[in-house]
């Protein structure tokens, strides 16, 4: 089984999930009902609306340093897809560590991924990257502090 840190990705509690997809409905209903009453100009908003939300609460993203690297998966209703590096295209790991949790940012060549693990401790992220990092070169980060 692979050694997984999850991190923190950005999946809405049930409530959110509940109550978009219940304006969502409503919106749509009423746009089409809109529609079928002979008006389209006031049935594109409600309609397009309410498409949105409902398509906003099926989406859910999922970041986790793995055995063989960095994964981030975003997925819309099931379908999606997933983007990886792996431990040989990162230059540089950096760590911010913090009471609840360490930030582990990725830089690599032009740009960067970040992922926050909530509840592991900067030792336990240290010591998976040594694992399996193949000599990847990790440094603490200092916070800027604002002037």
């Amino acid at each position: 089984m692979e050694k997984v840190l999850e991190g923190r990705g950005t999946n809405f509690p049930l409530w959110i999930k509940l109550s978009g997809m219940g304006v969502g409905v409503l919106l749509l209903g009423d746009g089409f009902r809109k529609f079928i009453e002979g008006g389209f100009s006031g049935a594109f908003a409600g309609i397009i609306v309410g498409s949105a939300c409902i398509y906003i609460t099926g989406y859910k993203k999922q970041v986790a340093l793995t055995e063989s690297g960095f994964s981030r998966k975003r997925i819309f209703w099931g379908k999606g897809r997933v983007d990886s590096l792996s431990w040989d295209e990162m230059e540089e790991v950096v760590l911010f560590p913090s009471d609840s949790g360490t930030t582990v940012l990725l830089p690599f060549k032009d740009r960067g991924w970040r992922v926050f693990l909530p509840g592991i401790a900067e030792d336990e992220v240290r010591d998976h990257i040594s694992r399996f990092g193949g000599g990847v070169s990790v440094r603490t980060g200092e916070a800027i502090a604002d002037e």
